[in-house]
């Protein structure tokens, strides 16, 4: 059961990394700028909100779980909050291109210009206040505790929830600072986001299908 919630998990944190964010976009901007390494301890720093958050969801799923009128509530509540995931992953732009929104962080770079661990801190504050962060992973963890092979009890399934989260986007991370150290002028050239885009929209909202119809 652990190793499915963690390898659950690593794919949800997986696709939902992939649109270029703050985050993505210093890990690519430090590889172009320097080397590999250095977007790597970005990324490593980004990934630690990850674990915050996805512990902090983790507490608050199981106290609504002891209050089952609450718990009932916040799964109707799942609902609503999948269809408007869906639909704005369905209609989403980018509202800036990829070199004005890396320019944007040319000065949040200069902290980790000389030291690798001074990259750390870089990608743990472009992640903190990340404000979808701790609603993404509780809206995921109620639907886990629909599933008894997905339910978050032990200790053992908390760290394999964790784990999976934060492994998650350090891959995807990883994965863009290849890209981008292997293709320096073509960093999405492989990648189409707005497909991505489309494919977690309609998952959203097939969830959202779904949770209702084992709420009836």
């Amino acid at each position: 059961m652990s190793f499915l919630i963690f390898v659950v998990t690593f794919i949800i944190s997986f696709l939902g990394s992939v649109h270029p964010g703050p985050l993505n976009l210093s890990v690519i901007q430090t590889t172009l700028q320097k080397n590999i390494t250095n977007a790597l301890f970005v990324a490593l720093g980004g990934v630690i909100p990850e674990i915050i958050y996805g512990l902090m969801a983790i507490e608050g799923v199981l106290f609504f779980e002891r209050n089952p009128t609450i718990f009932q509530i916040m799964q109707w509540a799942v609902v609503p909050i999948l269809l408007i995931l869906g639909v704005l992953n369905l209609i989403k732009k980018s509202k800036k291109s990829d070199e004005e929104s890396i320019e944007n962080f040319k000065v949040v770079d200069l902290i980790g210009k000389y030291h690798l661990l001074a990259e750390i801190p870089k990608g743990f504050l472009l992640s903190i206040f990340n404000p979808q962060l701790c609603p993404f992973w509780i809206v995921i963890l109620i639907n886990y505790q629909n599933y008894d092979y997905l339910k978050i009890n032990g200790l053992t399934e908390k760290m394999s929830f964790v784990l999976g989260a934060s492994i998650g986007a350090f891959a995807l991370n990883y994965l863009y600072a290849r890209i981008a150290e292997s293709k320096k002028d073509l960093i999405f050239g492989y990648i189409n986001i707005q497909k991505v885009d489309i494919i977690l929209g309609i998952t959203f909202i097939g969830m959202a299908i779904l949770q209702t119809i084992k709420l009836l």
